[in-house]
């Protein structure tokens, strides 16, 4: 399916070839227009200060296929302004083959990566290069949400650029069935909806978490939305950084909102068995059954566009649509949480100093945006240059987000995802042993964020 490595805590489930490499795409993005594709080529000179620096950039990630292709068509302009060529290694297992090459001394030059949490422990060890002095700090601040910089920094240098977002939590609807509040005023809105729905004996929700080695990571997500919401920044930082317990009041009562969905056979379709054993990506599809099985399901935003391809006679906006994520608290109403791969430099040269000015540019980020497979991170672009009517109006909630946080399942280090996975499976199973699967938990985080 269309961009599910943009979905956060989908690292473990690519189901991709062997490490592979590919040659670099010769075309820029087909759907960009012309003065799109020459400002991006004039940004590129410009991040390389008008030299030609040839060589080759070895670039790590998980992409493969059409996504690569696309991906390697916004590089385009850098390759021809630049004459350096990026290399793009794909690996099915990014996190372990990172490590061993790393333990190895055969770190790429650089790395993609949807773990920002991964990266962010690279950085606290060394390993990686910092790149703040070599890009343009105020422009940093006006184009990208100051929660993508701050993870992707630490001891006050930063380390990582964003490239692409994916808006998580979106609720999703059929506009010729659906007969709730859209949008609702607030979460309560919509849960004395969803409750009348209920009584009435037609389960408002579908939800599967299902997905392999990743299995449990939509329910992950659904936790950190009622976390962001519910406590706010501050707790929902302290938490993802190890600081804040599992066990805490905010983290238990963010598993309690999240079990009221997921764990209630009148909520949710097929009720919780169903939960545990429904691949993500085919839940939603309940939505079109006949009859429905559901009027609303979580996902995040690449999820209409998919189902339009996916599902007959399904067209974006007339049969699939969605409002965002209701607010909890009003006072956190304005908040966002992305996923996306950031990028990280493991050397300074000319050329991985040039790479990252352009990365930065808004002129890249339109032909990110332009490809219709991602949004781009960078704010400083107009949403008219996103193909999809759906995907405009994802941007346009990134765009006018108070603050954005990224998933805290990618930013948190591997060891602490897995458990956070395993528990939400454990929690939808027996939600009456919550406190243990917290203290479980806590136990987790006491080692996950050791320096190794």
């Amino acid at each position: 399916m269309r961009r599910l490595m943009c979905a956060a805590g989908l690292t473990a489930a690519l189901a991709l070839a062997a490490c592979t490499s590919k040659a670099p795409s010769t075309e820029a993005p087909a759907s960009a227009a012309p003065a799109a594709v020459q400002a991006a080529r004039d940004a590129a000179a410009a991040a390389a200060e008008g030299k030609q620096l040839g060589g080759t950039l070895n670039l790590l990630g998980l992409l493969s296929g059409e996504q690569l292709n696309q991906y390697m068509s916004t590089l385009k302009p850098f390759q021809d302004a630049t004459g350096t060529q990026v290399k793009y290694e794909t690996t099915a297992d990014l996190p372990a083959v990172l490590q061993t090459r790393i333990a190895a001394g055969r770190a790429p030059d650089l790395v993609s990566d949807p773990s920002a949490g991964q990266l962010r422990q690279l950085a606290e060890q060394g390993k990686l290069v910092p790149i703040g002095d070599w890009l343009d700090q105020a422009a940093l601040r006006k184009d990208f949400p100051a929660g993508l910089l701050d993870l992707a920094s630490t001891g006050g240098k930063l380390y990582g650029l964003f490239y692409n977002a994916s808006v998580q939590n979106l609720i999703w609807y059929d506009p010729k069935s659906y007969d709730g509040p859209k949008p609702p005023a607030d979460w309560a809105d919509l849960q004395r909806w969803t409750a009348s729905q209920a009584a009435a004996g037609s389960t408002p929700w579908c939800l599967g978490v299902e997905s392999g080695a990743a299995s449990g990571w939509l329910g992950a997500a659904l936790i950190e939305q009622f976390m962001l919401r519910q406590a706010g920044t501050g707790p929902y930082d302290d938490w993802w950084q190890g600081k804040l317990s599992w066990t805490s009041p905010q983290v238990r009562a963010a598993f309690d909102a999240f079990g009221k969905l997921a764990a209630d056979p009148k909520m949710v379709a097929g009720g919780p068995t169903a939960v545990l054993t429904t691949s993500f990506s085919t839940a939603p599809q309940g939505l079109y059954a006949k009859p429905p099985r559901c009027k609303l399901t979580p996902q995040a935003e690449w999820l209409g566009n998919t189902l339009a391809q996916s599902v007959p006679d399904v067209k974006p906006v007339d049969n699939v649509d969605f409002f965002t994520f209701p607010a909890l608290d009003q006072a956190n109403g304005g908040l966002l949480e992305t996923s996306g791969e950031m990028l990280g430099a493991f050397r300074d040269s000319p050329q991985t100093r040039a790479f990252m000015r352009y990365l930065a540019t808004p002129q890249f980020a339109a032909l990110v945006g332009a490809t219709g497979q991602w949004l781009p991170a960078n704010r400083g672009v107009s949403v008219e240059q996103i193909p999809s009517a759906l995907s405009k109006k994802a941007a346009q909630a990134y765009a006018k987000a108070s603050d954005v946080r990224y998933a805290a399942q990618s930013a948190m280090p591997p060891a602490m995802q897995s458990a956070f996975f395993k528990a939400v499976l454990d929690y939808v199973k027996t939600p009456a042993s919550l406190d243990a699967i917290l203290a479980g938990l806590d136990k987790t985080r006491q080692t996950a964020y050791q320096p190794s």
